[in-house]
């Protein structure tokens, strides 16, 4: 899984516009407050720590994240003195007990396989009474369809594709399920949400050409396919948006599952 995701600037194009425009959504839910010390654990390129410095001007915020390459990436796009960028694992953060205000994580809980363990981190380092809040795509049924679409479409013309979806195989993406997390990890008040929001594409190019960047199973699978192959699903994922009509702007649909709740204290 490592090698999908060390490109920085490819995730970018391919995933990071989205996050970018889910960031102000998720944060509205947690109830950001100004001025609190923030942790954004599993930050990735940095996007949700630039949503939370653009709507806190007096917070500090920290992101930590394993992937060396995207915390440079991150550093190199964000800098100042109310941000700092850490490479470090969510099963075990590099931080002091009660540290921050609030915790944070932007759609890295699926691919942790001890979400337990993340979540149980993500209470220890944050203050009594301090909110502990996170976010995922659902990956259910019409949830995701930049994802779900493709692999329906790479399912029917090669069976075998199936096995590399991953989707089905991650967790804390479905209704219930990061709610049940948060209440096993002892937090309180523990709410639950979906946030809807609409992915739009300029043209098919615009949703094809980042599937061709390696980032995640999406683009693995590509870069695995022969170029029979691959002509063949893109005219599959073109007739698909676009219903044999001419090339122009088309709007998917996208569902994220997002908890908050509140260190006991």
């Amino acid at each position: 899984m490592a090698e999908m995701f060390s490109n920085a600037a490819a995730y970018d194009s391919y995933m990071g516009r989205w996050s970018a425009r889910l960031a102000p959504l998720f944060l509205d839910f947690a109830g950001v407050r100004d001025g609190d010390r923030v942790l954004d654990v599993g930050c990735g390129t940095g996007v949700l720590s630039r949503a939370v410095l653009v709507s806190t001007p007096r917070s500090e915020v920290v992101g930590v994240d394993p992937a060396r390459p995207f915390i440079e990436h991150a550093r190199a796009n964000c800098s100042g003195p109310r941000i700092r960028y850490d490479v470090g694992d969510a099963l075990a953060l590099p931080y002091p007990d009660a540290s921050f205000g609030q915790s944070l994580s932007l759609l890295v809980l699926m691919f942790i396989p001890q979400g337990e363990k993340a979540a149980g981190e993500m209470r220890r380092v944050t203050r009594p009474g301090g909110a502990v809040a996170a976010c995922t795509w659902d990956s259910g049924e019409g949830g995701m369809e930049l994802a779900s679409t493709f692999w329906e479409e790479a399912i029917r013309l090669d069976p075998a594709a199936e096995a590399r979806r991953a989707d089905k195989n991650l967790r804390y993406n479905r209704r219930g399920e990061l709610g049940a997390l948060w209440k096993a990890a002892g937090l309180e008040g523990v709410e639950e949400t979906a946030i809807e929001m609409r992915m739009e594409f300029a043209s098919f190019d615009d949703y094809w050409l980042p599937c061709l960047l390696g980032v995640g199973p999406v683009g693995s699978y590509v870069k695995g396919l022969s170029p029979e192959g691959l002509g063949a699903l893109r005219e599959a994922l073109r007739a698909r948006f676009l219903g044999g009509g001419p090339d122009g702007p088309f709007t998917l649909h996208a569902r994220a599952w997002a908890v908050r709740g509140a260190v006991p204290g």
